[in-house]
């Protein structure tokens, strides 16, 4: 991969979710170091200093084409990132940005893509115990729980309670003809 200008741009209602952009360097820096936002996640420490949003932007430029990582925007705002890494989706969202259901909307336009362009025959996720919102978000679009287990949080540094959960082809159908 050549870098970001090479990969998709999904638009939703009220959304855009487009490629990392270096100049967004700051503005992710800003939205990460936050205990609020990076405790719900496994891969984002805290605090979140700039040379972790470097090496954030360099690890995406270097993904396989089977990886899609997206920044979720509106009116050019940095709210979040939304990504599918080894059929796995993950994502987080800025805290001035929660409960309104943007999430929802990010996650909705990621997995059809997935399904859709990307073939991606089952997608698998997971929230931390405790994660309402995520919760909420992932069942929402047709996620099934598979399981508990454990798993590291570079914010907390300690192992934690997670809920294991897969998506089928077949029940993202179903789940978008519910949706109608």
């Amino acid at each position: 991969m050549q870098g970001f200008e090479t990969m998709t741009i999904l638009k939703t209602e009220r959304l855009i979710l487009r490629p990392p952009r270096d100049a967004d360097r700051e503005d992710l820096v800003s939205a990460l170091d936050n205990l609020n936002v990076s405790r719900w996640t496994g891969r984002i420490p805290y605090p979140y200093r700039p040379e972790v949003a470097e090496a954030f932007l360099i690890h995406v430029r270097q993904m396989p084409a089977s990886a899609l990582v997206l920044f979720i925007t509106r009116k050019d705002a940095l709210m979040g990132c939304i990504g599918i890494e080894e059929d796995e989706l993950g994502y987080w969202l800025a805290e001035p940005y929660w409960g309104q259901g943007f999430g929802t909307e990010a996650a909705r336009a990621m997995v059809d893509h997935a399904f859709q362009a990307m073939k991606t025959e089952e997608l698998v996720a997971s929230y931390h115990l405790g994660n309402a919102a995520s919760q909420r978000i992932l069942l929402g679009l047709g996620f099934e729980e598979t399981g508990e287990g454990l798993a590291f949080s570079r914010a907390r540094q300690a192992e934690v309670p997670h809920i294991k959960l897969r998506l089928t082809h077949e029940a993202w159908k179903e789940a978008k003809e519910r949706r109608r």
